[in-house]
């Protein structure tokens, strides 16, 4: 994690608390128990006891883990076991099945939802970055509802994703982008083992008699027009795309939310053929 100078206020840790340990929602004790240990945060007495007739009284999971968060803060007088834990918290590796997908969604998108009020914002990786501040709700829910169920709409692919989803969250289209068409022509380096850029590695790796990369046997036309064709796919992307952002200040460089949408839809299309793509032996 980069040095996050921002802070928390009570209200907006309050609020993470009331996400993360939803009833319904949230994680369990125990799961939030285990992982303020990792992040080695100690872990207060909720108070809990039995009453003469049996009902358990103490604090909510809500209040006990916002005095443990709290009880950290005070001690350390920093905030970075903190944000340690909340990027344990949406840690993806750990919503890894389908029945856990649904709960990852609501933590990421309500998580991020506070956060943006501090100017911070957890990527689909679980980094914590920092981000341009929202001052409003009906920003929040742009930024983080509309603009990634937009993604979401497109099934964009994973690796456009990753390279585009933090600048998205910031409402910046020029990065997100940028961002993703560069992050097509490494995929590209790394499938084919090459460390060149542009047209040339795009020339090198697709040429017709000595290719790096395959997705088909290349013996018939179609075939061939196929493989061919991924070639001028991604130069056409480049030429489009990342060529005129890399020349253009950023400044100088209008979109809208549509546009970006049908490019990172174009990219996406680009890597769902890289996905059958291989290496060819010996290279």
């Amino acid at each position: 994690m980069s040095q996050i100078i921002q802070k928390l206020d009570q209200q907006q840790l309050k609020s993470l608390c009331g996400i993360v340990a939803h009833t319904s929602e949230g994680l369990t004790k125990s799961e939030l128990t285990t992982l303020l240990g990792q992040c080695r945060i100690c872990s207060v007495d909720d108070g809990s006891s039995r009453n003469q007739l049996g009902y358990t009284i103490g604090l909510n999971k809500r209040d006990w883990l916002y005095n443990c968060l709290v009880a950290e803060i005070n001690k350390s007088q920093s905030f970075s076991k903190v944000f340690s834990f909340l990027q344990a918290v949406l840690n993806p590796a750990a919503y890894t099945s389908a029945d856990s997908r649904q709960k990852y969604r609501y933590l990421f998108e309500e998580t991020n939802k506070v956060l943006l009020f501090a100017g911070l914002s957890i990527d689909q990786s679980g980094r914590l970055v920092a981000v341009s501040q929202a001052e409003t709700l009906s920003e929040v829910d742009q930024r983080v509802n509309h603009l990634k169920k937009a993604l979401y709409d497109r099934a964009i692919h994973s690796e456009v994703q990753k390279y585009c989803v933090e600048d998205y969250l910031r409402a910046d289209y020029y990065d997100a982008v940028f961002e993703a068409s560069k992050g097509l022509a490494e995929r590209v380096r790394q499938i084919s083992g090459l460390t060149t850029d542009g047209g040339t590695l795009f020339q090198t790796v697709f040429s017709k008699n000595d290719p790096y990369i395959f997705f088909n046997a290349m013996k018939t036309d179609s075939e061939r027009s196929e493989f061919t064709g991924l070639k001028e796919l991604l130069e056409a992307i480049f030429h489009l795309v990342r060529n005129p952002a890399a020349h253009t200040p950023k400044v100088n460089w209008k979109t809208d939310e549509t546009k970006v949408l049908d490019i990172l839809t174009l990219i996406s299309f680009a890597h769902k053929y890289l996905d059958e793509c291989h290496r060819m032996p010996g290279k």
